[in-house]
């Protein structure tokens, strides 16, 4: 198991964590409905399904880790179709491994963006681009790996 592997399998872990800070700006007495940035969380709160919402929410983000992880493995290296296929899960890991932390952040300081302390956009921007890099960073490895392997002729451990 590789790193990119560890961050497909962080979605579920990372959904669990948005959850947690929903329950949290509700419980400070902020409406998920009016405030939430997920689209989940908020229908299902107009509905007062939100105990629904969970367990529905976290099997789509285990469901989406497993076919990421799936797709990566069935990759080869000497396939330029599947080295572009590679290009877009790492694109798709790095985006929502940044959205979702977004929301978690941006759930967490939703109290200071009420009161102006904060700006939304500024924090939400500065997160996702440093959740973007941190991603390419940690993953870094099994980038050079795979598209290194038609170079070097070795196999990589998919």
């Amino acid at each position: 198991m590789d790193n990119l592997d560890i961050a497909i399998w962080l979605f579920p872990l990372l959904g669990v964590f948005d959850v947690a800070s929903t329950f949290y700006i509700w419980g400070k007495g902020y409406s998920p409905e009016q405030y939430e940035v997920g689209l989940f969380a908020s229908y299902f709160m107009r509905m007062n399904l939100i105990y629904l919402y969970v367990p529905i929410y976290l099997l789509i983000l285990f469901l989406f880790s497993y076919a990421l992880w799936r797709i990566k493995r069935s990759l080869d290296p000497y396939s330029k179709t599947d080295r572009f296929i590679f290009g877009l899960l790492v694109f798709v890991v790095c985006f929502g491994y940044a959205k979702l932390l977004t929301v978690i952040v941006s759930n967490v300081l939703l109290p200071r963006y009420i009161e102006g302390a904060v700006s939304r956009q500024l924090v939400e921007l500065s997160v996702f681009i440093v959740c973007v890099f941190q991603m390419v960073w940690f993953i870094r490895d099994a980038l050079t790996s795979f598209y290194r392997a038609e170079e070097t002729g070795e196999e990589t451990k998919t």
